[in-house]
């Protein structure tokens, strides 16, 4: 018995808890960020030419403040999934350079 209570310590992940204090303030980061995007459509409070890439802005920084909080991209152990996902948002942003080249010039 002591050989099987030594072999389920071993198991444990080695990830600390921090609480929910961070998901809490994950999750209204969130809503302020989408509220943000919601306002500037809703209210015209930004010129009609910087919606859209404000909006497309306020995506991309609530796509990486989630993939670092939820994904828990911020921990040790995650190097692989980190580089694969920064290597497939270069693909694709080099994909969408070379069809608005290719559309547009």
């Amino acid at each position: 018995m002591g050989a099987q209570a030594h072999n389920e310590e071993v198991r444990k992940p080695k990830v600390k808890h921090e609480g929910p204090k961070r998901h809490l303030v994950a999750f209204i980061g969130s809503l302020v960020l989408t509220a943000l995007a919601f306002i500037a459509v809703a209210y015209e409070a930004i010129p009609s030419g910087f919606t859209v890439p404000f909006i497309v802005a306020l995506a991309f920084v609530q796509a990486f403040f989630q993939l670092y909080v939820w994904m828990h991209m911020d921990q040790k152990g995650h190097e692989f999934a980190r580089i694969s996902i920064f290597a497939g948002l270069f693909v694709i942003m080099m994909a969408i350079i070379v069809f608005i080249f290719w559309v547009w010039v």
